[in-house]
């Protein structure tokens, strides 16, 4: 027999064990099951407080390990959620998934708004505390030019009064 033909049998056999393997595994139903009892253990009308709750808590609540991992660190770097709609800032979660999380969660008291160091801060953490692509290029040209920004007056003529305001107690300039 020609080893091509023979490399194609091998595979195939390969492939259907493998398929037959899965489905009839026993392991695979158990699992099913387990995750159903996590789902349904009375406490389905009960929301997670984000800014109280450690990565477990996510995932007793059904939130997917990506996800959960995503929006714990958010919460690290930031220090508290003020709104489910801040959790679109992350990468990978959109508004849908905002409005999925928003069955399970819910914004409540705990954590405090970590200070943000203007000139070191990376373009991630900037978009996670909400500046625009617009506001993070101005900052990123301002710094370029001048090495630092010094003080609030030069973050105002940055982003306008109005949108310093909404940052002018969390930034550090150090």
């Amino acid at each position: 027999m020609n080893q091509n033909v023979k490399l194609i049998i091998i595979i195939v056999v390969i492939l259907t064990t493998s398929f037959m393997y899965n489905k009839m595994r026993p392991e695979k139903k158990s699992i099913k099951f387990k995750k159903e009892m996590i789902f349904n253990s009375g406490d389905e009308n009960k929301k997670l407080n984000i800014n109280d709750a450690e990565l477990e808590d996510y995932l007793k609540v059904g939130i997917s390990l990506s996800i959960a991992k995503k929006v714990f660190e958010y919460k690290e770097i930031i220090g508290r959620v003020d709104s489910l709609e801040d959790l679109s800032r992350i990468s990978g979660i959109g508004k849908k998934s905002v409005e999925k999380l928003s069955k399970s969660i819910e914004i409540g008291d705990g954590g405090t708004l970590n200070k943000l160091k203007i000139n070191s801060a990376p373009t991630e953490i900037l978009k996670y505390y909400g500046f625009t692509k617009k506001e993070i290029k101005k900052i990123e040209i301002y710094i370029g030019k001048n090495g630092v920004i010094y003080s609030n007056i030069e973050m105002m003529e940055i982003l306008g009064e109005e949108r310093y305001r909404i940052y002018e107690k969390v930034l550090e300039y150090n």
